[in-house]
């Protein structure tokens, strides 16, 4: 019966997926953990753990089967949402480290607009804020996650290049210093470290030509130049049934005709604030992903095969348990979880030490940021209960007090510190 049961679970997920896949929504995207209503009502969960879920197996079909229909539902509901693990965890890191209150903001306006395309802060019930033009970001759908052709799936997606004797990496605390391996990540992190006005390339897949130590992450140009390559990919609905996507080389898309090295032009004078986003967007996604990342991998060129191959086609990529495990992101005890899917405490823990590095560079690093006690008090004292709680709104208040308690004034749109 059980086997039945999954093979039918199966059928049926299968289904759902290959329907939702074939016509994505064009803005939102799976991460968003508080949804707004449009009748002004306060915000609800956006994908709740369903009640056939357990903490420690995010394989069950019936669950997964659950889990992924629930997202289709709340990727299609009109005002969207946003999450409070890319958006207002990272503006109180970013202001707690040393960015100032508007720096912060726009690092994590620009780390949800990589999910959205666009993003503006709206209140609690779902209304823009006042002089919402003012505090949008600039369109940058060519990296929003469902955006197969464009390349942005690719950055909330990030295989490791590896050869058949290397290791699985652990994405759960990615090599930031690998470029070998990590191409993708570490090419994205270079070009936001370079900051506006260099030449330092942003390309599609984070694919270069071979730099001088031999890696595509870190060439002086996109790989192929003015003769690009396929960039010919794979990814699961349910193993084995996969999307297949194609990509070109070169310079990553942007929004519409602009291309990457026309970013600061376009984004204006919050480009390196966007870089930063864009980054720790991408750092966060290659840990929220990393079981099914850490899996895929990448083939380069070769004499007889000019193409890179990206193969995301493996069963921990499968769509029920990639549902489920976003569910496990929010709302849940996390230490009921099993190591690999602790992802939210890890991804916090990099996001913390990347923004350091960061504003280190911008000249704004708070000293007391670096010690231990802080970045504690921060994360395993602050944000890591309040994103734990369940319901939505206490949810929200609870991560907005612990900015409070910090000296961090609330997000734009949330309700204000008490007292």
């Amino acid at each position: 019966m059980n086997g039945s049961i999954r093979r039918l679970a199966t059928v049926a997920l299968t289904l759902v997926a290959a329907a939702f896949i074939a016509s994505p929504p064009s803005a939102y995207g799976f991460a968003e953990d508080i949804c707004y209503s449009p009748d002004g009502a306060p915000p609800h969960n956006c994908a709740p753990l369903p009640p056939s879920c357990s903490l420690d197996d995010p394989n069950g079909p019936i669950c997964g089967l659950e889990a992924f229909a629930r997202y289709g539902y709340t990727l299609r509901q009109p005002l969207g949402g946003r999450s409070l693990v890319h958006a207002d965890s990272t503006y109180i890191i970013a202001r707690t480290v040393g960015f100032s209150e508007r720096d912060a903001y726009w690092i994590a306006a620009y780390d949800e607009a990589t999910d959205l395309g666009t993003f503006a802060p709206r209140d609690i019930n779902g209304r823009l804020v006042p002089d919402s033009d003012a505090w949008t970001t600039k369109d940058i759908g060519g990296l929003v996650r469902t955006h197969f052709a464009t390349g942005g799936f690719l950055f909330h997606f990030l295989p490791t290049m590896r050869g058949p004797l290397d290791p699985e990496p652990d994405g759960s605390r990615p090599d930031i210093g690998d470029p070998r391996h990590e191409v993708m990540l570490t090419h994205v992190r270079r070009w936001a470290m370079a900051g506006p006005g260099s030449s330092t390339p942003l390309c599609t897949a984070g694919f270069t030509n071979l730099s001088a130590d031999g890696d595509y992450a870190t060439g002086t140009g996109c790989y192929g130049d003015d003769r690009p390559v396929q960039i010919n990919g794979v990814y699961s609905l349910e193993t084995p049934i996969a999307i297949p996507f194609t990509n070109v080389t070169g310079q990553q898309v942007i929004s519409g005709e602009v291309r990457s090295s026309q970013f600061d032009s376009w984004i204006g004078s919050e480009s390196s604030n966007a870089r930063i986003g864009i980054y720790l967007h991408a750092l966060g996604d290659r840990i929220s992903h990393h079981v099914c990342t850490d899996a895929g991998t990448i083939s380069p060129p070769s004499p007889d095969r000019p193409e890179f191959r990206i193969d995301l086609n493996k069963p921990t990529c499968d769509q029920g348990p990639h549902a489920v495990r976003h569910e496990y992101e929010t709302g849940v005890d996390f230490a009921g979880l099993a190591p690999e899917d602790q992802t939210t405490e890890a991804a916090l823990s990099m996001v913390y030490d990347e923004l350091v590095d960061f504003a280190r560079i911008r000249g704004t690093l708070d000293a007391r940021a670096t010690a231990p006690e802080t970045k504690n008090a921060l994360l395993l004292d602050g944000l890591l209960p309040a994103l734990e709680v369940r319901q939505p709104v206490e949810r929200l208040h609870a991560v907005t007090e612990v900015g409070c308690r910090f000296g961090v004034p609330a997000f734009p749109g949330n309700p204000g510190c008490r007292g």
